[in-house]
């Protein structure tokens, strides 16, 4: 097999190369190589920066002598493809002569060979990246001596590398090297770079700056860099440095840089630094350091900044002598440490420090005159500690103090004369403290610009300490508990720019409150509880930026603020109305509008500034956006709208004037309103072709926009970009087109006319034209369907007959639904002049047959649905028209013989469905069915619930009949059949006797109790009753009892009983002898026991169960016990007469078992005393007293 390698030349022959240059230079650049002027390295300069797959890696062989030598003085290699190696020959770049910079990138090189560089006599600046450490364990490895050639060599980059280490004499030859890059290597140990002064190494290495960064040094050893003397930076950052040695620096004497942060030192060695006095930078910061030996800094009298933050030192470790010889430091960083205390000496020395920080300690307290020797201290950060009380002396002696930050404390009180000698003070932040009132000692700070007192506990402000400020530019107040504002508060400060007022309790403000203050540039009144802005701004003619948002203003109006204001928000209130009642639209300079969260219901174009550029008006209640609202507003950019209760966007609402094309188009976001697809919005899906036109804004999240159908049969919700144009429809009753010139007279076909109990569609173009009678029960065909009906649902009539021609002259009908209308017949040419009909619904009607005609002009139809009918035979032809159909359905039916397989003259059908009919299982059918199976079974939907019937009672799957035993089976069915067709009239007269008795049987047993009653009443004759019911009702033994009935009740209910049912059953016939709880037990004595023998002394119990019963009597023990103990006897029966709504909830176990066994009647239902009387006992050789209407059958105990 011939392998073909591909030679690249990374720089091709001359022949070949492109020329990129002027003909005053006449510099040839090779393909893959771009070439600029080197103006600063003289005119006629050229670097050269070339692009490449490897260095002659595999498939590839590089020649770099084809780099034209005269003028190139800079010369950058880019390997493309890193995951193969590639290799720096010897001589490569012999003829450079002029070569002053060298840089190779992305190459991915193992060593750099002997004469790598030879002949690169003037090379200044040389860079190997070979990016080794992203591909694990390979490194580069430079030969010693192959820098030999580089004398003139200031400035070598090796980072990146994955280098463990160098060879120590690797630097020798290099006298002028200056600048020495070795960071994101792989040194682990100091001795390896070769720096150590040995005998290995005698030659002096003049490296000025060392770059040592992202390397995994753990130790600075004793001598590890001694022998660079002319060091002057030393960057060991984020190595992993936990031990230093005493003599590490040893040598260094000229080391001004020192960064060691971000490593894991927990401590340094006192004379660390000893012999290094000329170090003026130090960076410890972000090790885990928490001592600071005695004398570590001494004799570093030369240090400027010193960073010591982010470590875990602690105040025993800061005195009077840590510190005392840095006389010059200008920065000091202790933040984020653990200091607790400062004491008065800690900085006595540092006289010229100028920045001081010490945030995010735990200073608790800070001792008199800890900062008096700092006199040239301009910026003081305490923030984040836990001071509680600033001292008389805590400050003293900072004269030249610009700025004091003491937020995030838990600072409670200010000495008034705290601050008196901080005069130069400027900036003061006191934000999130515990202070009550406005420090008095602010009254001394003249120069005072800015002062921040938010978050603290102050709520009055009147005669403030910060009165008088005259060059006060900055006040903040806010998150305070300041209540109402008078007149007062903000006056003599002729400075003041920006107020802050957000989140406090204010209600209300004076008029004339801000007038004290009106060169006001910003003002904050945000999260209060202020409800009338009316006259407040008025005066503020520089007023740039107001917040009043997150109140309960609940009427505005543009005449409430200045004129020239730029910035406003009113967010989050209960304004219903942007109001512009003296029309200032056009005079207004607003530029940002924040009205979101309100109650905004109508926006018109006087609502809206013409100055406006962006605009909030989301989560609001807007309904309606009058059109043109947004003409004439040249500045527009941006329109919020978003979850409102939009529902219709009319077109002209968002017209804009013409946007130069020169301006991006407004940007608007409408998305999360409760949108309606009607005929008025389908512009909206048009967006893109409007902006051609520039006068629309760009609807940003037009793809999030969701819109709820006005013809929801289909889909209710739908993405507004995926609706189809014909679903956007609006409503019609009736409509006349221009055209048509016979509206007036009746019978007129271009008119549209709904019908009656119907709803009809229209969509913009008229091109979708809907009616829906569906589920209205119509018992024929509506009158005065339009005639360009394109979809009509008739769906839940009821309509047996079709007769002919009914949709005649609605050619454009396209969709016909008559499913569950009672359809018995389709007269021939029902369907006729439908020529564009494609989708039939008959479902679930009652068709019997299909005689052939009935769809023989349909020629368009591709769905037709006869499914659940009770169809028995299909002609032949029934569906040979059908040229178009795709899906047929025909289960659900009593079809028992239609050849299924004349559909393959069908082509297009897809769906099929046929199952549960009667198929025959006789041999000639099934073969032929099972053979168009073969070829559509993928098209048959229920192919697998396909069964054939025999016997008339017993069913086989399709797919599991067996053909081969076709005949027999056929044969015994038969005979089956006949003997059976013998019998069959004898059959039908027993069964439908049998079932006549039975219905007969069955309705007297459900209503046997009613006939009861029924007999009792009209005969006296008790019926459905066993014996043991009768006895009951007889007598059984009780007859001799004192009272037929006893009846329990509540004294609320006294009135029922007494003047409505004791009088019926008293005086009325048959004759009942009642005893009556309140009326005849007697009202002394023990209760329960009366209740017991009044019970036992009755053959019957009528408990009137009642609300009134349930609350009352029936909590008491000895009423509900006595009851109990007599009607737990299985002998004695209950009647339960209902009394008013009782809940059922309120019942306990006892009444609910009660009503489960004993008879319940209900007063004011139907045959209500001829069920009571029922259930009583009967009585007999009894009287009735019809003569006197006052006297009582009733016994008393």
């Amino acid at each position: 097999m011939i392998v073909m390698f591909r030679v690249w030349f990374v720089l091709i022959v001359a022949s070949t190369a492109r020329v990129s240059s002027t003909a005053s230079r006449g510099y040839v650049a090779p393909e893959d190589c771009e070439w600029t002027a080197a103006g600063s390295l003289g005119s006629s300069s050229v670097a050269l920066t070339c692009t490449v797959r490897t260095i002659n890696g595999v498939f590839d062989s590089t020649n770099f002598s084809l780099i034209q030598p005269q003028n190139t003085v800079s010369l950058k290699v880019k390997c493309e493809n890193v995951l193969f190696e590639s290799a720096l020959a010897n001589n490569s770049f012999h003829h450079l002569k002029e070569l002053r910079e060298l840089h190779v990138e992305y190459c991915k090189l193992k060593e750099i060979p002997l004469k790598a560089f030879w002949g690169l006599n003037e090379l200044a600046n040389l860079t190997v990246k070979t990016y080794n450490s992203e591909w694990g364990e390979i490194f580069l490895k430079v030969i010693p001596g192959s820098l030999s050639p580089l004398q003139k060599l200031a400035r070598l980059d090796l980072s990146r590398n994955n280098m463990p280490s160098l060879t120590p004499s690797l630097l020798c030859s290099l006298p002028n090297l200056q600048y020495l890059n070795l960071s994101y290597n792989d040194f682990s140990e100091v001795v390896n770079l070769g720096f150590a002064a040995t005998n290995r190494t005698p030659c002096p290495v003049h490296v000025q700056h060392l770059d040592l960064r992202m390397n995994r040094v753990k130790v600075l050893i004793d001598h590890g860099f001694s022998a660079l003397r002319h060091l002057r930076t030393l960057c060991l950052r984020s190595n992993r440095i936990s031990r230093a040695e005493d003599t590490a620096l040893f040598g260094l004497g000229k080391l001004q840089i020192l960064d060691l942060s971000n490593n894991l030192l927990i401590a340094l060695p006192p004379g660390f630094f000893k012999g290094s006095e000329q170090l003026a930078k130090l960076n410890l910061r972000n090790n885990t350091m928490s001592v600071l030996p005695p004398g570590l800094f001494a004799g570093l009298q030369q240090m400027t900044i010193l960073d010591l933050s982010h470590n875990s030192l602690s105040s025993q470790w800061l005195n009077g002598d840590t510190f005392a010889d840095m006389t010059r430091l200008l920065e000091m960083d202790l933040s984020h440490n653990k200091l607790t205390h400062l004491e008065s000496a800690t900085f006595r020395s540092q006289y010229s420090l100028s920045l001081l920080n010490l945030e995010h300690n735990e200073l608790v307290s800070i001792a008199d005159n800890a900062f008096s020797s700092l006199y040239n201290l301009k910026t003081l950060i305490l923030n984040y500690n836990n001071l509680t009380y600033i001292d008389a002396l805590t400050f003293t002696g900072l004269q030249m103090l610009y700025e004091l930050k003491l937020d995030f404390n838990s600072i409670q009180a200010i000495h008034s004369e705290a601050l008196k000698n901080c005069t130069n003070l400027h900036e003061l932040y006191l934000n999130v403290n515990k202070l009550t009132e406005v420090p008095k000692t602010l009254k001394f700070l003249q120069q005072l610009r800015i002062v921040d007192i938010s978050n603290n506990r102050i709520s009055v402000i009147s005669n403030a300490s910060y009165q008088g400020l005259r060059v006060l530019y900055s006040l903040s107040l806010a998150g305070n508990s300041i209540g109402n504002l008078s007149k007062g508060v903000f006056e003599d400060l002729p400075s003041i720019r920006v107020l802050n007022l957000a989140d406090n309790n204010v209600q209300s403000i004076e008029q004339g409150t801000f007038d004290e203050v009106p060169e006001l540039h910003a003002l904050r009144l945000d999260s209060n509880l202020i409800s009338d802005i009316n006259s407040l701004f008025i005066n503020l003619h520089d007023l740039l930026m107001l917040n009043i948002s997150a109140n309960r203003i609940s009427w505005f109006d543009y005449a409430l603020i200045p004129i020239g204001l730029q910035w406003l928000d009113v967010h989050d209130n209960q304004i219903e109305t942007l109001g512009n009642y003296y029309e200032l639209e056009s005079v207004l300079k607003l530029r940002t509008l924040d009205a979101s969260y309100n109650k905004i219901v109508d926006i018109e174009a006087t609502s809206l500034p013409n100055s406006i550029e962006i605009l909030f008006l989301n989560n609001n209640l807007i309904k309606n956006i009058r059109p043109f609202t947004f003409l004439g507003k040249q500045n527009l950019t941006r329109v919020e709208l978003k979850s409102n209760y939009l529902e219709i966007l009319e077109m002209n609402a968002f017209r804009l004037s013409e946007v130069s094309s020169r301006r991006p188009l407004p940007e608007f976001t409408v998305s999360n309103n409760p949108y309606i697809c009607d005929c008025n919005m389908e512009w909206l899906q048009r967006m893109a072709t409007l902006d051609e036109s520039r006068q629309y804004p760009r609807m940003t999240d037009i793809e999030e926009i969701v819109c709820s159908l006005t013809f929801k049969r289909k889909k209710s919700v739908v993405p507004l970009t995926r609706a189809e144009g014909s679903q956007f429809l609006c409503s019609y009753k009736s409509h006349c087109f221009a055209l048509c010139h016979c509206c007036e007279f009746d019978a007129c076909d271009c008119e549209m006319v709904c019908p009656e109990n119907c709803t009809c569609y229209y969509d913009q173009s008229w091109n979708t034209n809907i009616v829906d009678c569906g589920s209205k029960r119509h018992t024929a065909v509506p009158r005065k369907i339009p005639m360009d009906v394109t979809e009509l649902y008739l769906d839940g009539s009821d309509i047996p007959t079709l007769s002919s021609h009914t949709f005649i002259g609605r050619k454009n009908m396209k969709i016909l639904y008559m499913n569950n209308s009672n359809v018995h017949t389709i007269d021939n040419r029902t369907f006729n002049g439908l020529r564009d009909l494609t989708v039939l619904n008959l479902s679930h009607n009652r068709l019997t047959a299909l005689h052939g005609y009935e769809f023989e002009r349909l020629i368009h139809l591709q769905e037709l649905y006869l499914s659940h009918n009770m169809i028995a035979t299909i002609s032949n032809v029934t569906f040979a028209a059908l040229k178009s159909i795709e899906i047929l359905h025909l289960d659900h039916n009593y079809i028992v013989q239609y050849q299924i397989w004349l559909l393959n003259n069908n082509p297009r059908l897809q769906e099929i469905k046929l199952a549960y009919n009667s198929w025959t299982c006789e041999c000639y059918f099934i073969g032929e069915l099972k053979e168009f199976l073969h070829l559509k079974g993928d098209y048959v939907r229920d192919i697998y619930d396909l069964e054939c019937h025999y016997n008339h009672s017993s069913n086989h799957y399709l797919l599991d009949f067996n053909t081969t035993a076709c005949n027999n089976f056929t044969a015994t069915a038969m005979h089956q059949e006949f003997d059976f067709k013998a019998i069959l009239p004898i059959l039908i007269i027993v069964a439908t006797v049998l079932v006549v008795v039975i219905c007969i049987i069955v309705i007297i047993f459900i209503y046997r109790k009613e006939m009861g009653v029924w007999f009792y009443a009209k005969y006296g004759i008790r019926l459905f009753q066993g014996g043991k019911g009768r006895a009951s009702q007889r007598g059984g033994g009780d007859e001799d009892k004192l009272f037929d009935a006893f009846v329990s009740y509540s004294k609320k209910d006294e009135a029922f009983v007494t003047q409505i049912l004791a009088p019926e059953l008293e005086c009325g016939v048959p004759t009942y002898r009642l005893c009556l709880h309140y009326r005849d037990l007697p009202v002394g004595g023990y209760m329960s026991d009366a209740i017991i023998e009044a019970m036992e002394s009755s053959r019957r119990t009528i408990l009137i169960l009642s609300e009134n019963f349930l609350k009352s009597e029936w909590c008491r023990y000895e009423f509900k016990s006595a009851h109990r103990e007599v009607l737990s006897a299985c002998q004695h029966r209950l009647l339960v007469i209902g009394l008013g709504k009782v809940d059922p909830q309120e019942l306990d176990q006892d009444i609910r078992l009660w009503m489960k066994q004993s008879p319940v009647l209900r007063w004011g239902e139907k045959l209500f005393w001829d069920r009571l009387k029922y259930a009583m006992p009967d009585v007999r050789h009894r009287k009735t007293e019809r003569n006197r209407n006052d006297v009582s059958v009733a016994v008393h105990i």
